[in-house]
């Protein structure tokens, strides 16, 4: 059996009279074949035209992020408190910013003091317990040098009397020059000590002060948070404050379109019970005439009235169907 010739659908002629789709596979497989062929070249393009656009986007990204950074108040005000809150934090790294911190490192600093002065007042407690111990020495030394001159000058050895005596004279001398220094310390001692007591009852005083102020502090920080908290329900933030009344008048709005919508659904179906009403009554009518008819014994003559209503039907249908044939010739 011979193969039939294959149809196109649309136009009706069989595809090897349809040169021009021929053609077009033609030249698609040259597209392809010459896109294969250069695709070495085509490749690089096509990347950096990829890479240009992600660049242009993020170009036009950034330029955006800087339009909004010159434009918006509150982008702006929002970056100055947070360069501020950065440069405090740094500091705070450095200095101590809390205002009782700084209270607390003044005592600190203050008893770290007064512990190097007790050190001090020690320190010159010993050296005049020192030059105490040195007078005394010298005052013993001094009396045995004399009772030494006294003893050879009674044996009659001038040169060693006189020896011992020079000897004594310069122990005196030296416990001369000595003795204000051991007045100097003793004197200090009792001023620094003083000093030292004043210090200690101002450090008392001021750890008190600075623990009431800190607690005063802390309870005025609570109220004042408290009250800021009621305040901002009182005043209300003004751009949280601007949305709500946006959000409230987009509510009032769409519930006015529901609302509306409701309305016009009533009237709709308030007129479409009214018609049921009157289809309703009409039928209810109709069906208490029928009722009365055939309680009368006229249910007959109202089965009669069908064969006029098919007649009529027959008719309608044989006059449409002249009209169509007079159409036709």
């Amino acid at each position: 059996m011979n193969a039939l010739p294959s149809f196109d659908s649309e136009s009706g002629l069989p595809k090897w009279q349809q040169p021009e789709k021929i053609a077009g596979r033609v030249v698609l497989i040259g597209l392809v074949g010459t896109a294969v062929y250069f695709w070495g070249a085509i490749l690089p393009f096509l990347v950096d035209m990829v890479f240009d656009t992600v660049k242009l986007g993020i170009g036009l990204g950034a330029l955006f992020v800087l339009f909004l950074l010159a434009t918006n108040k509150r982008i702006k005000a929002g970056l100055w408190y947070a360069g501020q809150r950065i440069l405090r934090t740094m500091a705070g790294i450095f200095v101590n910013t809390d205002p009782i911190g700084i209270m607390e490192d003044y005592i600190r600093n203050t008893e770290k003091e007064a512990r190097k002065m007790d050190a001090e007042v020690t320190n010159i407690e010993g050296a005049h317990e020192l030059v105490k111990r040195k007078l005394a020495a010298n005052d013993a030394q001094m009396k045995e040098y004399l009772a030494l001159a006294d003893s050879a000058t009674r044996q009659g050895e001038k040169d060693a009397a006189e020896t011992y005596a020079s000897r004594a004279a310069q122990i005196q001398d030296y416990n001369q020059r000595l003795q204000p220094m051991a007045t100097t310390t003793a004197n200090v001692t009792v001023v620094m000590r003083q000093i030292l007591k004043a210090a200690l009852r101002q450090i008392d005083g001021s750890k008190f002060k600075v623990n009431l102020l800190k607690d005063e502090y802390q309870l005025v920080k609570r109220t004042s948070s408290g009250m800021r908290a009621a305040m901002n329900i009182l005043r209300g933030d003004p751009d949280k404050k601007y949305f709500f009344d946006l959000a409230t008048d987009r509510v009032a709005q769409d519930m006015a379109q529901q609302l509306g919508q409701i309305k016009q659904a009533m009237r709709y179906s308030q007129d479409f019970v009214k018609e049921m009403d009157i289809q309703n009554g009409v039928m209810s009518e109709k069906g208490q005439r029928l009722l009365d008819k055939y309680q009368k014994g006229d249910f007959n003559a109202v089965l009669n009235e069908k064969p006029q209503v098919t007649q009529g039907i027959l008719a309608t249908k044989k006059a449409s169907d002249d009209a169509y044939s007079s159409l036709l010739d």
